[in-house]
């Protein structure tokens, strides 16, 4: 309340140490990598809020500082088993405890999750797309949300991440800035309020955060194609991302309109030919793909319709439809007829 009350916030406060005491080494790479810039150190401690006039260090300062002094900015990080919380000893996978910078807090706070999640892999069209059980950017985003909005004068209290079999949990000390409850509102028309401005300020800079607010929209989004969604929980002394895992629920994950398009149908029967070594030219594929777009899989079509829509002649027509009937593309019927088999069932 004295804080707002001066139109302060906790990160621009001026500390004890001094310019001297403390390093910035990965501040300043971090900045040149993702900035393409060198930190000045004779302008960027004052310009950025790291420090004041009189080379004071901000909180701001040592938070990102390497050392980081501030013995309430750390995150916890434990991956239990089954679905509840036990004993450490007993019940804990992993378990890590993390300090320094909160930029170093991001990046092993990520890498904890990303070790202690499982990966798996689907065919859309001609490529593999790689699934995580927690979407990349929602859980990234989750993590700068908590460093950046939590309320560093709760003592005593960190950032908790916890993993579960069906979920991930991510809490952080500190409500919501103007001390609403998050449940009673719509997300998507929650206005961008920031209880430490620096910082924000600073993640901004380096690409960590967008300056418009629309990290928790971002994060229901990467939910698109689940049923099961996000969940965002606060009180007046923590908040809380919930995120399904995403290969527990894989069972009931999506697909547009719950129907495979005729097309991905077609175009993952070719990549698993491929794939099993079916040598397959570039120039056949071509030629393949102008025959199903013709008949598709609800027409039959003939050796006389491959040659008037290929323009060939009738040894390649013969290649073409031995080709066909080899890599299981298309089945013989009744009459001289051949018709594109759906191998790939949903």
């Amino acid at each position: 309340m004295i804080l707002k009350g001066k139109n302060l916030t906790f990160d621009a406060l001026p500390t004890d140490y001094k310019i001297s005491d403390l390093s910035f080494t990965l501040l300043s790479a971090t900045i040149k990598e993702k900035t393409n810039k060198k930190f000045d150190e004779n302008k960027d401690y004052l310009s950025l809020g790291l420090a004041n006039e009189e080379k004071e260090i901000t909180n701001a300062g040592l938070l990102l500082s390497d050392q980081n002094p501030l013995k309430q900015s750390k995150i916890v990080c434990t991956r239990w088993k089954g679905l509840s919380k036990g004993i450490i000893s007993e019940d804990a996978i992993d378990d890590k405890e993390y300090s320094g910078s909160i930029i170093a807090l991001l990046e092993n706070a990520d890498s904890f999750i990303k070790n202690n999640s499982k990966k798996s892999w689907k065919v859309i069209g001609m490529e593999r797309k790689e699934l995580e059980d927690y979407p990349i950017t929602a859980r990234r985003e989750a993590i700068v949300n908590a460093l950046i909005h939590r309320d560093y004068q709760i003592l005593g209290a960190e950032i908790h991440i916890d993993m579960f079999d069906d979920r991930l949990e991510i809490t952080s000390p500190g409500g919501m800035f103007d001390g609403s409850i998050i449940q009673n509102l719509e997300i998507k028309n929650i206005p961008s309020m920031r209880r430490n401005i620096i910082i924000a300020d600073v993640f901004s800079r380096l690409h960590y955060m967008d300056r418009r607010g629309s990290g928790l929209s971002r994060i229901l989004e990467s939910y698109n194609d689940s049923i099961q969604k996000p969940k965002f929980i606060s009180d007046f002394l923590s908040f809380t991302v919930i995120f399904p895992n995403k290969g527990y629920y894989k069972n009931e994950v999506k697909e547009e309109k719950n129907i495979v398009s005729d097309e991905e149908l077609f175009l993952i029967q070719l990549y698993k030919n491929l794939q099993n070594g079916k040598n397959i030219k570039n120039t056949t594929i071509s030629q393949i793909k102008s025959i199903f777009n013709e008949f598709r899989y609800d027409k039959s079509f003939t050796r006389e319709d491959i040659k008037r829509i290929l323009n060939v002649k009738d040894t390649r027509t013969t290649n073409i439809i031995s080709m066909l009937l080899d890599c299981d593309f298309i089945v013989k019927e009744n009459g001289a007829k051949y018709k594109f088999q759906k191998e790939i069932k949903k």
